[in-house]
Parts: C-alpha cells; sequence; structure tokens
C-alpha cells in the first residue's frame, strides 16, 4: 500500500512520534511511506525509520493557499491509496485535497478529547463538522476520545475504530540509569527521583506539579524531580522554578528522546494535565515497571489501573496529589507490585505488532471497499 502519514510538524509530539513509530513499521512490512510535516520543524527533527521523510515548510495560519498547493504536489507524485492525518492542522489539507483527488482515502487519527479543542466557536465547530463528514474513516486511541468525537461533531460511531497506540519495549539496567540521571544533574544520591514528560503548554499544567513537588518536598526533602520536554512555556516555568528556588530539586534539561533509558532511572511517573487522550508517555514509564500519579482526566482511566497500576486523582488538588505520591514512596513493595502490573498491562494491550497489523487492516478495508 501506498500511504502518505501527515503530521503537523516533524517534532518530538504525541501524534507525530506516534505517526512516525507506525511509519516506521509498516515501511517494514514492504507498505510504501511517505512521512510528512506541514510545518517547518524546530532543530530537534522527527524521522520515520523505512519511509521517505519530507517537510513541506509552510507557515502556521488558518490556511495557507501555498502550502495547500504543495499538499497536492505530494499527493500527485507519490500517488497514495490513504492519507492519515495526524491532528487538526492536517485534517483541512488532508480533506480538502480530496476534492482534486476523490479516489485518496482519508483516515484521521483522534488522540485527544476534540471538545476540548472545539470551543464555542459556532462557525469553527460548523467547519470542522464538514471537515469531519468527508473523512473516510477515523481511528481513535481509546474509548473516551471516540465517545467525545461522536458526541460533538455528530459522526457516526460505525465509522470510528479504536486502534491502540504501540509502545516499543527496551531494557535497560535500572541502577545504570539511576548513575546516569545522577551524574548528568549532579545530584547528591537521591531517595526518591520523579518523571514528567511533556510539552511545555497550558495543558500539561507544569505549574499545578510544581505546587504538589513543593508538598511532597516538605515530607520528603531529598526527593528530585524531571520536567523532560520543550515547548512555548519552557522559559516561563523555568522562571518559576528559579523564583521558588527549586532548581537544586527540578531539572529541565530541554528535550529527550530517550524517555524510557530516562524512566528507568526514575521511581514514579508524574501527570496533572488538564486534558490529554490516552497519554503515550504513561505507557512509556510503564514499559520500564514506572507506575504513575495521575488527575484523572481524559483518557488517563484507560492507561492507569486506579490502585492497581498507579494512583488516579479526581481532581487538581496539590494536597491530595502530594499525600498520594508520598504514600506510595513510602511504600516501597506496593511501589514494586504496581510497576509490575503497569507494565504487564503495556505488553498486552499496547503492543507494537498489534498497533500495526489493526492499521494495516483497517486500510486494505478501507481500499477494498472502493474496488
Amino acid at each position: 500500500m501506498r500511504i502518505i502519514q501527515l503530521v503537523t510538524s516533524r517534532q518530538y509530539r504525541g501524534a507525530e512520534v506516534f505517526a512516525a513509530e507506525l511509519s516506521s513499521q509498516l515501511g517494514l512490512k514492504g507498505h510504501e511511506i511517505t512521512f510528512v510535516g506541514l510545518y517547518t520543524p524546530n532543530e530537534n527533527i522527527l524521522t520515520a525509520a523505512n519511509s521517505y521523510n519530507i517537510d513541506l515548510n509552510g507557515k502556521r495560519s488558518s490556511f495557507s493557499i501555498r502550502l495547500f498547493m504543495r499538499v497536492l504536489k505530494l499527493i500527485k507524485k507519490q500517488k497514495p491509496e490513504i492519507i492519515q492525518a495526524n491532528g487538526s492542522d492536517t485534517l483541512k489539507y488532508a480533506v480538502i485535497s480530496k476534492f482534486f483527488f476523490p479516489r485518496v482515502k482519508i483516515v484521521y487519527r483522534n488522540i485527544s478529547i476534540v471538545s476540548s479543542w472545539a470551543g464555542k466557536n459556532y462557525l469553527k465547530k460548523k467547519v470542522n463538522t464538514f471537515l469531519f463528514s468527508k473523512v473516510d474513516r477515523i481511528t481513535s486511541v481509546g474509548e473516551k476520545a471516540a465517545a467525545d468525537l461522536v458526541i460533538t461533531y455528530k459522526y457516526p460511531p460505525l465509522a470510528i475504530k479504536v486502534i491502540s497506540r504501540g509502545v516499543p519495549s527496551y531494557t535497560f539496567d535500572r541502577q545504570l540509569c539511576r548513575d546516569k540521571i545522577v551524574g548528568e544533574f549532579s545530584i547528591e544520591q537521591p531517595e526518591f527521583i520523579l518523571l514528567h514528560v511533556g510539552n511545555f503548554s497550558a495543558e500539561k499544567n507544569h505549574r499545578f506539579l510544581i505546587t504538589c513537588f513543593e508538598e511532597i518536598i516538605k515530607e520528603l526533602p531529598s526527593a528530585k524531580m524531571l520536567f523532560l520536554g520543550e515547548g512555548d512555556l519552557y522559559g516561563e516555568i523555568k522562571k518559576v522554578v528559579e523564583a521558588k528556588n527549586l532548581s537544586l530539586s527540578i531539572f529541565m534539561p530541554g528535550l529527550k528522546t530517550n524517555i524510557q533509558e530516562y524512566a528507568a532511572g526514575c521511581d514514579l511517573f508524574l501527570l496533572g494535565s488538564i486534558i490529554e487522550g490516552v497519554p503515550g508517555v504513561v505507557m512509556e514509564a510503564a514499559m520500564q515497571k514506572i507506575p504513575t500519579v495521575a488527575v484523572n482526566v481524559g483518557g488517563i482511566g484507560e492507561v492507569v489501573l486506579n490502585g492497581h497500576s498507579g494512583v488516579l486523582i479526581n481532581k487538581h488538588h496539590p494536597k491530595e496529589f502530594s499525600d498520594a505520591v508520598c504514600s506510595l514512596l513510602k511504600q516501597p513493595v506496593v511501589l514494586k507490585q504496581m510497576g509490575t502490573v503497569a507494565q504487564q498491562f503495556v505488553k498486552q494491550q499496547y503492543s507494537v505488532k498489534s498497533c500495526t497489523e489493526n492499521f494495516e487492516k483497517l486500510y486494505a478495508e478501507i481500499i477494498s471497499n472502493e474496488n
């Protein structure tokens, strides 16, 4: 099959990383994959193995005619049977291109709770409803995200298929990984290391985690925290950390692509997002037997089994969140048991092999319906 995986930008963010991983696996199985970024990427360029990688170098806008012409030119050259749009910006370019190439099938990958970005803008909602009506199929990262899209845009439920993300499994020596973290940040041997991975944006809610961490170190003063990632709010959050005199306890090394290696050296993963689909970073941590404490928003409950592979807090309440973290860290046997359950669950439910096969079957079904 000839498939274009269209992403907003070839950068290390959830939707893009998933599309790159899927492209790599499909390419490995002999399919012709083109991994395309609409906008110019930053210096950390994401590449899909076993695929043709290209950037269209468009500028972010509501709709760019120049960028759209580049999309059409690419479609004409690559002759795809399937275009998968990964992310809201890619949807409009993929759908409108269908008017020029009607035989091309459009699949949209839904990774979030769309009602959170649809807003109350009537015109925006009408436009998105129209765009979704022209999509051949939607794949959703989870059940809650799928149900939310059906309600928000009145999309037919039978045209949505839930396909869980596949998470690669890596083996690391945990002590070596911990020693590496300690050496990288010149930390005196910490009793506990906490981890958060995510783009520095409002929805990831770093300020909440900082407030929680202030409570945590009242009880566990030697605890340390890693914030891995980049984004528009990086500088602002760094200033907050400095203003609170936490620079020797909270470390912000920027983007890291070897998430599981860092996770293997930590004790607990923390997530305080305002909204989430089914966060891949939780699965990455779980693959290294690291459980999660998270605020229960969006589809987080689909990947964190409350009381078994982690702990879910129902509201953004710093004291309740920090108490849950401290309680777990003080119970090493329970922490270890949760980590084991987390790894087993992710290996069973989020295998790379199953994910790739499910997409292959879906693409083949869509193409065969045309013939």
